[in-house]
């Protein structure tokens, strides 16, 4: 993907909020994440949580159409899945599987890319689930050159360490998830994280709300920070739905956009 310079991502969770729909979030997002879509054994993947609280698919996929005709990208972000029990780590064919992905979620539901969240359940990403993602770059990210996304979010820098040694290059951009640190935490975990991935493809996360947040002060400054060798690949924003006025995501847009970061 040709990425804008820096980059706005956020998350949508269309079982969190109804009220919520996709088409009304505000400009000046670059990125949309559709979460969650779950691995599934006999689907591939399978979106029965995202649509759990009564939003159809149909309806989520309308407002998509309407997003990717303003110039939003939209990816679906996917993760492990407890029931039935698959994971990044027990994908039995990565080759058969990247080419499913790719049918399903470019030649279906024509989304633009895919957004891996190695979560599970503390397990810690093994030799397949490095396989799965060389496999997954064949049709997504820089290295595929077919225009579609793969971006990774992390925050256990120890589980995916190995990961990113050898996969790095072929994600477009990686968001950190630390929500819940301090914001001196952050620019740690960040300037550890850019040893593996470089500070242009590396986006600080930050949550809105109560639980787990960052508030907006500490967010601003994180949109303003930047690293002494250069400049970050932008900033992420988690669960957009609990921002119900958008007053916390225009916030860090209009900084984020603003000329003293993009000149």
């Amino acid at each position: 993907m040709k990425a804008p310079d820096p980059l706005f991502v956020t998350y949508w969770l269309g079982y969190a909020n109804q009220k919520m729909i996709i088409e009304e979030l505000p400009n000046g997002i670059d990125v949309i994440n559709l979460f969650l879509i779950n691995l599934d054994p006999q689907k591939t993947l399978q979106h029965l949580y995202l649509t759990s609280n009564g939003m159809t698919w149909a309806s989520i996929l309308a407002g998509v159409r309407i997003q990717q005709n303003r110039g939003v990208k939209v990816l679906a972000s996917i993760i492990s899945s407890p029931n039935p029990q698959i994971s990044w780590n027990t994908i039995s064919d990565p080759a058969a599987f990247a080419a499913d992905v790719y049918d399903l979620v470019v030649n279906t539901w024509r989304l633009d890319g895919i957004d891996i969240d190695p979560e599970m359940g503390g397990d810690i990403p093994n030799e397949t689930f490095i396989e799965v993602v060389w496999q997954l770059s064949k049709y997504f990210g820089p290295r595929s050159k077919t225009g579609k996304t793969m971006s990774y979010v992390t925050y256990q820098y120890y589980a995916d360490e190995q990961l990113l040694k050898q996969c790095n290059a072929l994600f477009d951009y990686v968001a950190l998830m630390g929500y819940f640190w301090d914001m001196e935490t952050m620019i740690n975990q960040f300037e550890l994280y850019a040893g593996l991935v470089s500070s242009k493809k590396l986006l600080f996360g930050v949550q809105p709300g109560h639980h787990q947040a960052t508030s907006l002060g500490e967010a601003i400054q994180l949109t303003k920070w930047q690293p002494d060798n250069g400049l970050k690949g932008g900033m992420m924003l988690f669960n957009i739905n609990i921002d119900k006025d958008f007053h916390y995501t225009n916030g860090l847009i209009k900084m984020l956009k603003s000329r003293e970061l993009t000149s």
